[in-house]
């Protein structure tokens, strides 16, 4: 059975290694304390080739140095990485889903106490959210492959383009191509894109 690894962020050390307690039967857990600077935090979870991202919503609790809280966390990751399993821990919920963007990421302090129902809630998370990478990877390999055959009709050049570009957000949304770029891109030389394609799946191949 696959191990993901998932992140824990929590500025607390003993409450890091109470969730490892609680999930080493299921994720490598890749521990890690909040940097002051949101942007050096973001870059070491980016940076750490994880499956998911787990954070504490009050990460200034016990370190008067972070001036963010969870829900800016995985904000920041999402805005990197479009669709990226993340939740939220905490003790404080109606505060959390307040703060957030999505109340079905954030989890109660106390599910560490009953059971493995969050875990399972993050297991399966990722690995749809892999299963669909590899169909949109499944899919672009295909349409290369037409192409190699003949010339591809208007509505799989769009879907080609559609999907190059779901995978660049879930890869690196900040660094997309505007799809603005793509249509004059694609009316000017469809090779490149096709090839610029090829090297994302290849890329997407070594992410996983």
């Amino acid at each position: 059975m696959t191990k993901f690894t998932v992140a824990y962020i929590d500025e607390s050390e003993s409450d890091i290694r109470r969730f490892q307690r609680f999930s080493y039967s299921y994720f490598n857990v890749l521990p890690i304390l909040p940097l002051p600077d949101i942007k050096e935090t973001i870059k070491l979870i980016i940076d750490s080739n994880i499956d998911a991202v787990i954070a504490d919503f009050d990460l200034s609790e016990q370190n008067a140095q972070i001036h963010f809280d969870g829900t800016d966390l995985v904000r920041a990751v999402l805005k990197k990485r479009e669709g990226f399993p993340v939740f939220i821990l905490t003790s404080f919920e109606d505060d959390a889903i307040n703060k957030g963007d999505d109340v079905n990421i954030v989890y109660e302090k106390k599910e560490l106490d009953e059971g493995n129902n969050f875990l399972d809630r993050v297991k399966s998370q990722i690995e749809k959210y892999k299963h669909q990478l590899e169909v949109n990877e499944a899919r672009i390999i295909e349409l290369l492959q037409e192409n190699q055959k003949r010339k591809l009709d208007a509505f799989e050049k769009q879907e080609l383009k559609e999907l190059d570009s779901k995978i660049e957000k879930a890869l690196d949304k900040e660094s997309q191509i505007p799809n603005s770029l793509r249509d004059e891109k694609e009316s000017n030389e469809l090779a490149e894109l096709l090839k610029a394609v090829d090297q994302l799946a290849n890329n997407l191949k070594n992410k996983q």
